[in-house]
C-alpha cells in the first residue's frame, strides 16, 4: 500500500505515461470522428484567442502612428482593426460554444468508455482478482477514477492546447517587435513558471496523500456498515463512533494542508498577473527612456497585453499539471482493472456439447493462485457416470468447493485435467457447457432487480408461463403472489427482504427453469434452521432427479439418498473412502467416525 501511494505521488512515472497513452489511443481508436473534430475546434478556439494580442497590437500602433499597417497584402486603418477584432470576438464565441459542447460530449465519452472496459474485465477475470481486492474500493475506482480521467483530460487537452498555441504566438508577435524586450520577458516568465512548478508539487503530495487516506477512511465505513449487524451485537456502536471522528480529524490536518498550499499557489498565480506586466513596463521605460513618450507608450501597451497572456499561461499551468496528474492517478489506478487478465486460458476455437455424459477428473491437482505454498486437492482420479449423484464429505479445507470450481471453471486444475465427454474442459466453449450447468451455493446469488428477472436469469428467453411453473416447483409461487407487485416486486440488493429459505426457493426456482444436465450443490441448505432445510431439501430432491448432481454438505439428510459418497481426508489427503451411505455407516474410517458422532445428523 505504501509502495502504491509513492508510485501516485511521483509525477514523472514512465509507467504512468505509458498508460496514459495507450487508454488515449484506446479511446481514440473507439471514437476518432468525435477526437479529430474536437481538436480541430479546440485549436481554432485557441488560435482566435491568442490572435487577439495581434489585433490589440496593431490597433496601438495605428492610433499612436497615425498611418496604416499591412495585413497579408492588406492596407488596415485603426478602424479596420476594430471591425475585424469584433468580427473575432464573433466568431471566438460560436466556436468556444462549439468546443464546451464537444468537451462535454468527449468526457461523458470516455467515462463510458472506461466503465464499460472495467466491467468487461472484472466480467472475464477470475476469482483469485476478487480475493485479493476489497468490492467497495474496486466500485469506488470504477466510477470515481473513470470520471476523474475523462474530466481531467478534458480540462488538460484545452489548457494545454491553449497554453501552446497561446506561448508560440505570443513569443512570435513580442520577438518580432522587440527581440531584447521579448527575451527579458521570456527569462522572467521562466523563473516565475519555475516558482509556480515547485509549490505545484509541493500541492500534489499533499492532494495526493489526502486521497489516499480518504479513500481508506470510506473503504472502512463501507466494511463497518456492511457489517452493521456485528457492531449492534457486540454494542461497540460508541467506539465506531470515536474511530470515525478521529480519522475524519486526522484527514481535516491533511486536506487544510492540502488547501493552504493550493491557495498559495493561486495567489502566486494571482500575483503573476501584476507583476509581470509591472516589470515589463519598468524594463521598456528604463531601456528607452531616451524614445519620444507615444513610442514608449506603444512599446508598453504592445507588451504588456502579451504579458497579461503570459501570466494567464502560468496561472492555468498548475491547473494542467493537476489535471495531467489527475489524468495519471486514475488512469493508473482504474487501469489496475482494466488491465486485469484472468490467469485462465482459452482457446481460439472452443468445441461445443450439447449433451453431457461422463466427466472426470484425471491426475487433478489444485494449488490456489493465491496461496501457491499449500496443496489443496492431490492427483485425483475419478469418472462421475450421467444421471448419478455425489456426495463429497469432509474436514474444512478439505477440498469439496475446490472439485465444484473446478467443475465450474471458476478455476484451472493446477496439473492433470477436467474432462467432459473425454474433452478437456479448457478446450470447451464455456458459455454453452455452462448453460447445462446448474450451481446453488450457500449464500445464494439474488441480483437487485424484480422476482421475474431474478428467476429468468440464465434464461432470458423464457416465458411468463415457463417462470410460473418453475416458481410452483419450487414452492414459492404462493408467496411470490402475495407481494405487492407480485413478480414485479424489486427484491432490493442481494434479496434482503427475503429470509434464507425464501432466498434459497428462488434461485431452485432458477434452477427448474434452467433445467441443467449438471447440478452443483454446495452447501445449498447449511445456513438454513432445520425445519427450512427439510422443505428446501424436498424441493432440491426433486431437483435433482435424472441430472448428474454433486452435493457438498454436512448433513445427513441432504446426502444420504445420494448413489455415492466421496470422504475426502484433511491436508490434501485425498480421496480417502467411496460407498453409498449405507456402505459406509457400518465400515469402519472416518465416515463412520463422523456418522456415529452425530456430525452427519
Amino acid at each position: 500500500m505504501q509502495q502504491d501511494l509513492k508510485q501516485r505521488i511521483k509525477f514523472f512515472s514512465k509507467d504512468k505515461f505509458s498508460r496514459l497513452f495507450r487508454m488515449l489511443g484506446m479511446a481514440i481508436k473507439e471514437y476518432p470522428g468525435l477526437f479529430t473534430v474536437f481538436m480541430l475546434i479546440a485549436i481554432i478556439d485557441t488560435a482566435i484567442f491568442s490572435g487577439m494580442s495581434v489585433v490589440v497590437s496593431n490597433l496601438v500602433k495605428n492610433i499612436t502612428n497615425s498611418g496604416g499597417t499591412s495585413f497579408f497584402g492588406l492596407e488596415m486603418h485603426w478602424y479596420s482593426w476594430v471591425i475585424f477584432g469584433g468580427a473575432m470576438i464573433i466568431v471566438y464565441g460560436f466556436v468556444e460554444f462549439s468546443l464546451n459542447i464537444l468537451s462535454g460530449v468527449w468526457t461523458r465519452k470516455i467515462e463510458i468508455f472506461l466503465r464499460v472496459k472495467c466491467l468487461d474485465a472484472l466480467v472475464d477475470v477470475d476469482l483469485s482478482f476478487y480475493s485479493k481486492n476489497q468490492i467497495g474500493n474496486i466500485m469506488t475506482r470504477i466510477i470515481g477514477d473513470s470520471q476523474g480521467v475523462a474530466d481531467g483530460l478534458n480540462e488538460f487537452t484545452i489548457n494545454a492546447i491553449y497554453i501552446l498555441i497561446l506561448f508560440v504566438t505570443v513569443n512570435v508577435v513580442t520577438f518580432t517587435l522587440d527581440p531584447k524586450i521579448a527575451s527579458y520577458c521570456l527569462a522572467i516568465f521562466g523563473v516565475l513558471f519555475l516558482v509556480s512548478m515547485i509549490i505545484f508539487f509541493a500541492y500534489q503530495k499533499a492532494l495526493i496523500t489526502s486521497i489516499d487516506f480518504k479513500q481508506k477512511l470510506d473503504t472502512n465505513n463501507t466494511d463497518k456498515i456492511m457489517n452493521i449487524r456485528l457492531i449492534k451485537s457486540s454494542a461497540t456502536e460508541l467506539q465506531e463512533i470515536e474511530n470515525v471522528r478521529l480519522g475524519n480529524q486526522e484527514y481535516g490536518k491533511k486536506i487544510n494542508k492540502t488547501i493552504l498550499i493550493r491557495i498559495t499557489m493561486m495567489l502566486f498565480s494571482n500575483f503573476l498577473g501584476w507583476i509581470l506586466p509591472g516589470l515589463t513596463t519598468i524594463f521598456i521605460i528604463v531601456t528607452y527612456h531616451d524614445l519620444p513618450v507615444g513610442e514608449v507608450v506603444a512599446k508598453a501597451v504592445s507588451f504588456i497585453s502579451a504579458m497579461t497572456l503570459y501570466s494567464s499561461a502560468i496561472f492555468l499551468m498548475p491547473m494542467i499539471l493537476r489535471a495531467l496528474s489527475a489524468v495519471m492517478n486514475c488512469n493508473w489506478r482504474i487501469s489496475n482493472i482494466y488491465a486485469q487478465k484472468s490467469i485462465l486460458e482459452y482457446i481460439d476455437e472452443p468445441k461445443e456439447i450439447k449433451v453431457i455424459e461422463d466427466i472426470e477428473l484425471k491426475d487433478a491437482e489444485f494449488i490456489y493462485p493465491e496461496a501457491p505454498e499449500k496443496l489443496i486437492m492431490p492427483k485425483t482420479n475419478i469418472v462421475f457416470e450421467k444421471g448419478k449423484s455425489y456426495a463429497f464429505v469432509g474436514e474444512t479445507g478439505s477440498g469439496k468447493s475446490t472439485i465444484a470450481k473446478l467443475l465450474l471453471r471458476f478455476y484451472d486444475t493446477s496439473a492433470g485435467q477436467v474432462l467432459i465427454n473425454g474433452i478437456d474442459i479448457k478446450e470447451l466453449n464455456m458459455p454453452d457447457y455452462l448453460q447445462n450447468v446448474g450451481y446453488v451455493e450457500q449464500e445464494p446469488q439474488i441480483l437487485y432487480g424484480t422476482v421475474m428477472d431474478n428467476i429468468r436469469y440464465g434464461k432470458f428467453d423464457a416465458t411468463d408461463e415457463e417462470v410460473f411453473e418453475a416458481a410452483k416447483k419450487a414452492q414459492i409461487h404462493d408467496f411470490i403472489l402475495g407481494l405487492a407487485e407480485k413478480y414485479d416486486t424489486i427484491l432490493g440488493e442481494r434479496g434482503f427482504m427475503l429470509s434464507g429459505g425464501q432466498k434459497q426457493r428462488l434461485v431452485i426456482a432458477r434452477m427448474f427453469l434452467k433445467n441443467p444436465q449438471v447440478l452443483i450443490l454446495d452447501e445449498a441448505t447449511s445456513a438454513l434452521d432445520n425445519i427450512v432445510e427439510r422443505e428446501v431439501q424436498e424441493q432440491l430432491d426433486k431437483l435433482i432427479v435424472g441430472r448428474t448432481t454433486f452435493v457438498i454438505a454436512h448433513r445427513l439428510s441432504t446426502i444420504k439418498n445420494c448413489d455415492e459418497i466421496i470422504v475426502l481426508g484433511k491436508n490434501a489427503q485425498g480421496i480417502i473412502q467411496r460407498g453409498s451411505f449405507d456402505e459406509l455407516k457400518d465400515q469402519p474410517g472416518h465416515f463412520n467416525k463422523l456418522y456415529n458422532a452425530g456430525l452427519m445428523g
